[in-house]
């Protein structure tokens, strides 16, 4: 028998993780989100770079998640339950982790965040990165029946003819996201209000089930466009059994304002993570020890 802790959770019981999740409702949210998108993706014929595996075979002992993609190096942290002494120590002992490279957790609630602050010693990483995001969900099965598409609008799926504009408008763009918000519109995972053809407001759905990127055009905003969208998108979602769920910086009022007004609740807080291997860096700026030490982009 190996002696690895990380055992490897076959596609066929995935099902059974996101029941795990779904009961710690509704801090499991974001892996539900994940386990259910994925699940739909294989469903549909669709490859899925995702591998999941358990600490010791346990799926009460929470999910550790490979998603990598060239050399994008993620890997989802998520635990159940308040203990996270046992992922604890499947994430200190592993082989399957190499913990040299730039290691990106995604969406990690505080019970997520405290285990990588347990931790960092034993596996000599430092963060070097946090992106806090206020998490936002359409917790219901209620369809919206108050939208009201203004007359010369037109709802309809993304085409790539207008890739440039969304890429060049993603305040967090990067070299090669063009190709990821291509890979989203080709999945027909894009949503855009379109006004005598030309694209004015638009999001995506990311492959992790999250919306992203809600944005509207400088002269079309302040004209309810973003709230039409945004409900029209929901209940696209919605008929197909699915939470919808949206992630903001919290200094994004406006959009925070906007979710609120359309009925979503807010739930707790999630936190982008990098981190960087302590010998990869230590010639440079020594980096704060934890999580809660360095500084938020957006703070």
């Amino acid at each position: 028998m190996s002696d690895e802790p990380l055992q490897f959770l076959p596609v066929e019981r995935w099902g059974d993780l996101q029941s795990v999740f779904r009961k710690d409702w509704t801090r499991g949210v974001s892996a539900c989100a994940v386990l259910d998108t994925q699940r739909r993706w294989l469903a549909q014929g669709m490859e899925s770079n995702l591998k999941i595996y358990c600490p010791y075979g346990d799926m009460q002992n929470g999910m550790v998640a490979f998603n990598e993609k060239d050399s994008y190096y993620e890997i989802i942290i998520q635990c159940p339950s308040d203990d996270t002494s046992k992922l604890a120590t499947a994430l200190k002992t592993t082989k399957l982790i190499d913990w040299k490279k730039s290691v990106k957790v995604p969406f990690a609630p505080q019970n997520v965040i405290n285990l990588i602050n347990e931790i960092m010693d034993d596996v000599n990483v430092e963060v070097e990165e946090v992106f806090p995001y206020d998490t936002h969900i359409l917790d219901t099965t209620e369809l919206y029946k108050d939208i009201n598409i203004p007359e010369g609008v037109t709802f309809k799926h993304l085409t790539t003819e207008h890739l440039n504009l969304i890429d060049s408008t993603w305040p967090y763009n990067y070299p090669s996201s063009d190709t990821y918000f291509e890979f989203l519109i080709n999945l027909k995972y894009g949503y855009g209000l379109y006004l005598n053809d030309a694209l004015i407001t638009w999001v995506l759905i990311t492959e992790a089930g999250t919306l992203l990127h809600l944005y509207t055009v400088e002269e079309h905003r302040r004209k309810g466009y973003a709230e039409v969208l945004l409900k029209l998108v929901s209940n696209d979602l919605l008929k197909d059994g699915r939470v919808v769920i949206a992630y903001c910086v919290p200094d994004n009022y406006n959009a925070s304002k906007l979710y609120t007004k359309s009925g979503f609740v807010a739930v707790e807080d999630v936190t982008n993570i990098r981190m960087t291997a302590r010998l990869v860096r230590w010639l440079g700026n020594r980096l704060p020890r934890n999580v809660s030490q360095i500084q938020s982009p957006h703070g």
